[in-house]
């Protein structure tokens, strides 16, 4: 039987991993395709082993690969490459790609806080 979760949106089916609640300045670093870096400051809604939902204070397209810092609740700073994989306005979920394992450490416990 698929959980409450489950019947709101197929995204939630689909996820590999659970998310949390997290509210924590970030920035983002994306190449324009002009060569130039942009940066891009936002806040995110909550994060996973696998990705994180943010809200940007630009818009960026699908697809765009970017370097995401986040300054975690303990102090510590997480930079990670992630994938926009969808957006509605403002709001992006971005996939993490090529995480190390210290990063995938890192983000097991903040999740798992």
């Amino acid at each position: 039987m698929p959980s409450p979760r489950d019947t709101r949106s197929p995204i939630y089916a689909s996820r590999l991993f659970s998310r949390r609640p997290l509210d924590v300045r970030a920035r983002l670093v994306a190449l324009h395709s002009s060569g130039q870096r942009i940066v891009v400051h936002a806040r995110t809604c909550d994060v996973s082993r696998g990705g994180a939902g943010l809200t940007l204070t630009c818009s960026l397209p699908s697809g765009t690969e970017v370097a995401l810092c986040l300054r975690l609740p303990d102090g510590s700073l997480l930079c990670v490459q992630a994938v926009v994989i969808r957006r509605h306005g403002f709001r992006v979920g971005v996939q993490f790609v090529r995480t190390t394992a210290e990063q995938r450490r890192m983000l097991s416990e903040l999740c798992c806080a």
